[in-house]
């Protein structure tokens, strides 16, 4: 059970606060690069803070403060121009550092007018990997953007953003929880399709967690078993890697203290298409001209009941723990046992890291040397997770186990379809139209 000021500092995400300032030490993925390229201006919030993400007619991206300077109109309806983000209401224009460039009115009244000079508004640094659009709030010097090896797996990427009205740590302690997949996943899964849970489902006996450069592998024992099993990569603070080959990663976007943005980031390899199954090879030269982006929003509803996707969707399920218990859990009034004692190491790594940030230090997995940043290979020697329903035989629909174990359940058609479209052409030996020999998105 945690002190009422352990949980009211492990809560609290907003700047000039213990963990608030300890994530600001961290790239957090805010966009898709394929959503400026359709649209060029993007209203933000992270970590409590109201900003606009735009891309300017050079391709040059900036993130601001939401709100202008001038009459605090909100940017999210400015345009752009040649150069920077313009505001609507008067027609200043700022540049994505922030500075003022332009004061119509003001430079026409009084020629030569030096006020825009004297005007900035708050701006942070944006870069772009993996198809993804990375902002980092923290001071200078900013870290380097870790560049895992998963970015690079060849395969059909999939981005997905869901909105979840709760706070960070309901989400991230769930992954610092392996005997939860035993029965939330697992056992749960056949109650719900009306079934009883056979015999031979395994049972925990224990688990245990090796360190490594950037968080944790989780690695459980099962009952009749006498080797440990790997099974899941953490990095800290906010990363979950799955089965640690990269192909998976999901992020917790703190957006505030009662809502996270979870993004996906998955590299189908393995696909059943009506021409036959496609596996692709890990040293395969081709990839995506665009990776595809949806975002949604969860909802919990217990007066409803039951939804149809809780009984095929994994992550349907983990919702259910992740809201069952409101917007913002109240941990002094948890009875912790063994099976928590991931979660109490994670709460502690986070006070301590917070410790560190506040004497001046770097936290766990800084880097700042470009040498040591080459596709960061993540440890979990299980390449095969996910696939062809491994550990998941409860679970049963429609989709492929790849989509209804690692994405949230309402992706839409015309990404399924050019998944199929794309692995289909694979089988048929043709190289996919939107696919290119080499290079990143």
């Amino acid at each position: 059970m945690l002190s009422q000021d352990d949980a009211s500092r492990l809560a609290e995400i907003d700047r000039g606060t213990a963990i608030g300032d300890l994530l600001r030490r961290y790239w957090m993925p805010i966009a898709a690069v394929s959503e400026l390229d359709r649209q060029p201006i993007r209203p933000v919030r992270v970590l409590g803070e109201d900003l606009v993400l735009f891309k300017d007619r050079r391709g040059q991206l900036g993130l601001l403060d939401r709100w202008c300077p001038h009459r605090r109109f909100d940017l999210a309806f400015g345009t752009v121009e040649d150069c920077g983000l313009r505001c609507s209401y008067h027609g200043w224009r700022f540049d994505e550092a922030g500075a003022c460039l332009e004061q119509p009115f003001e430079e026409a009244h009084q020629p030569g007018s030096t006020f825009k000079d004297k005007v900035r508004t708050t701006s942070y640094p944006v870069q772009v990997l993996g198809g993804l659009i990375w902002a980092y709030l923290g001071p200078a010097p900013a870290p380097l953007v870790p560049d895992w090896a998963g970015f690079y797996t060849p395969g059909y990427t999939v981005v997905s953003f869901l909105h979840m009205p709760c706070h960070w740590l309901q989400i991230m302690e769930g992954f610092y929880d392996p005997v939860h997949v035993e029965w939330l996943h697992d056992r749960w899964s056949y109650r719900l399709h009306g079934k009883e849970v056979p015999d031979t489902r395994p049972r925990h006996t224990d688990f245990r967690w090796i360190d490594f450069d950037y968080g944790v592998v989780f690695q459980r024992r099962l009952e009749g078993a006498d080797q440990w099993l790997a099974d899941r990569t953490v990095v800290f603070p906010n990363i979950d890697g799955a089965g640690g080959q990269g192909w998976y990663l999901t992020w917790l976007v703190p957006v505030d203290a009662t809502n996270t943005l979870v993004v996906y980031r998955l590299t189908i390899t393995n696909w059943k298409t009506p021409f036959g199954q496609v596996v692709i090879a890990p040293k395969s030269e081709f990839t995506q001209a665009e990776i595809p982006c949806h975002r949604t929003r969860a909802t919990l509803d217990a007066d409803r009941g039951l939804t149809d996707d809780m009984g095929s969707h994994l992550i349907s399920q983990d919702v259910a723990a992740w809201l069952g218990v409101g917007p913002l859990v109240d941990r002094t009034r948890e009875r912790l046992s063994a099976s928590d004692a991931g979660v109490i190491m994670f709460r502690r790594q986070l006070l301590e890291q917070a410790r560190i940030v506040r004497e001046g230090g770097d936290p766990l997995g800084t880097i700042r040397l470009a040498e040591k940043n080459r596709r960061i290979t993540l440890p979990g020697p299980r390449k095969n997770y996910g696939l062809h329903g491994e550990g998941l035989p409860g679970m049963v629909g429609d989709d492929d186990v790849m989509l209804r174990a690692f994405l949230p359940f309402d992706l839409p058609a015309d990404i399924k379809a050019s998944i199929n479209e794309a692995m289909s052409n694979l089988v048929r030996g043709r190289r996919p139209a939107t696919w290119k020999k080499k290079g990143r998105v």
